[in-house]
C-alpha cells in the first residue's frame, strides 16, 4: 500500500516513524535491542543496497543507533534512543544530548543595566515563559520581531560594561 516516513524534529528529540511494523510481528519495545535478529522483507534489495555501501547486510542499525548516540558529547543513560512498534508502524526516538538552556533559565543580575520599559517587558515575558519566541513577544508587545531582537541586544543602553554583560 505504501506510506511515508515521517521525521518530527523537536527541541529535545528527533522522532522517525516508518510505515510497517516488525517483519515477524513482534513488538520491538518488548525485545532486547542487542539480540534482535535482522529479518529483511526484501533480501534482494538489501543485497543490492549493501553492495552499493548504502547499508550493511547484517542488520546492525538499531545497535548502531544506540552506540553512535552513546558516543555523543553530553550523553546520559536517560537519553538512550527508544524504539516502539505496532503492527502498522515502527518508531525511533533519538533524544538530544544538548544541554543548552533557554534565556529565561539564567539568573542574571540586571541591576546595573539601564533598560527601557519595553526591554523590561521583554524580560518579564521571558521569565514568565522561558521558551517564548521573538515572534510571540513581538505579537504580544505590538512591535516588529526585529525590534524585539534589537531590544534583546541591549545596544546603546547604559555604559560599555553593561553592554558586555548583556
Amino acid at each position: 500500500m505504501g506510506g511515508e516516513v515521517h521525521l518530527d524534529i523537536y527541541d529535545d528529540r528527533l522522532t522517525i516513524t516508518s510505515p510497517g511494523g516488525m517483519y515477524n510481528g513482534l513488538l520491538i519495545q518488548n525485545l532486547d535491542i542487542a539480540n534482535v535478529s535482522s529479518e529483511r522483507r526484501n533480501p534482494i534489495l538489501a543485497n543490492v543496497m549493501a553492495h552499493l555501501d548504502y547499508m550493511e547486510k547484517r542488520g546492525s542499525g538499531l545497535t548502531r543507533i544506540c552506540n553512535e548516540t552513546k558516543a555523543l558529547k553530553g550523553y546520559k543513560d536517560e537519553l538512550k534512543p527508544t524504539f516502539n512498534s505496532t503492527p502498522s508502524q515502527f518508531q525511533t526516538i533519538i533524544y538530544s544530548s544538548m544541554t543548552d538552556k533557554n534565556v529565561g533559565d539564567y539568573d542574571v543580575d540586571l541591576s546595573e543595566i539601564k533598560l527601557t520599559e519595553r526591554q523590561q517587558k521583554i524580560l518579564n515575558l521571558i521569565k514568565k515563559s522561558p521558551s517564548i519566541t521573538a515572534k510571540q513577544m513581538s505579537e504580544t508587545l505590538s512591535v516588529s520581531q526585529r525590534t524585539v531582537e534589537r531590544d534583546l541586544c541591549f545596544e546603546g543602553k547604559g555604559d560599555s560594561d553593561a553592554r558586555r554583560q548583556g
